[in-house]
């Protein structure tokens, strides 16, 4: 099923793509790396029924061209004009992974002032693990020296960093396991392939993550630069409307000691666990992970 896009202008004369679907209280879904409209339609058709559900393409995602200012913060923005664009002053938003991370860029920038309810899905407020921090990216093991690699990686092999990247996630673990070496491109496949051996799930996350036209896989430089380098960790205390949390456990990007520091830091939140599961969690339980998404807005 696809939904028909519309079109907005954004103030620096971007056309950003987005859907406007179904009925009842309005929900924003800003979805993650690798993501789409097109992607998110078995979601948005679960929750049409009960929500008003927005979606946009960010630049360079899906129908959006990579133009103008890309990174987290640009999307935040967008988020914001869009809505009101529609004329819709009260919302709840929800985002996932790095949609997650475009979530506490938009409270950092405008605070909840327009949200009735916050959902955020297995995401750290800072990915760098250093300082004591490790409660980061890839269940504490990744560092500011892995981080900075990967700024050249992301330039110069963007197909190792995206493979990579793409089986750290798809596979479920836990903090203390030894982690997969960063390979070639060629030799993470392969681990993929061999573990991996529904089709459908590798085309999809191929699709959306590592086989990319080049200016599109040039873009996820500044998606990534911005998202791994921020430190929303403060910026938690201010959600002051209610949360849900949405983790994966035992996980793979993250780990639930992540959405338990967040449970401690946002003064009105719920944690909402995906067991047995990895980042992938919306596939792997696609019931319960819509349920906590009607459950959380039943409950306003």
């Amino acid at each position: 099923m696809e939904f028909e896009r519309s079109i907005f202008t954004a103030p620096d004369g971007a056309e950003i793509k987005y859907i406007d679907v179904g009925n009842g209280p309005v929900l924003l879904y800003v979805y993650g790396m690798g993501s789409s409209i097109t992607s998110a339609t078995a979601l948005v058709t679960a929750l049409k029924e009960h929500y008003r559900v927005i979606v946009f393409d960010q630049r360079r995602y899906g129908d959006t061209a990579p133009v103008g200012n890309m990174g987290i913060h640009q999307p935040a923005k967008d988020a914001k004009a869009i809505m009101e664009h529609l004329g819709i002053d009260k919302y709840a938003i929800f985002g996932y992974s790095m949609g997650a991370a475009v979530v506490f860029s938009y409270i950092e920038q405008f605070g909840c002032g327009c949200l009735e309810r916050v959902i955020l899905g297995d995401m750290s407020p800072k990915l760098i693990n250093e300082g004591g921090w490790n409660l980061g990216l890839l269940q504490g093991h990744y560092t500011r020296g892995m981080y900075e690699a990967d700024l050249d990686i992301i330039r110069n092999d963007y197909r190792r960093f995206s493979m990579y990247l793409t089986e750290q996630l798809m596979f479920k673990h836990t903090p203390d396991q030894e982690r997969e070496p960063y390979t070639s491109a060629e030799e993470t496949e392969a681990r993929i392939m061999a573990k991996e051996h529904n089709p459908l799930i590798r085309q999809a996350l191929f699709a959306g993550m590592v086989d990319l036209p080049e200016e599109k896989a040039a873009a996820v430089y500044h998606y990534w630069i911005t998202m791994a380098s921020a430190d929303f960790r403060s910026i938690l205390k201010d959600i002051n409307v209610p949360t849900a949390i949405i983790y994966a456990d035992p996980g793979s990007g993250y780990c639930p000691g992540t959405a338990e520091f967040m449970r401690s830091q946002i003064p009105d939140s719920t944690l909402c666990p995906m067991p047995d599961c990895s980042h992938m969690a919306a596939s792997e339980n696609a019931p319960l992970f819509i349920q906590y998404l009607l459950d959380f807005g039943a409950s306003r």
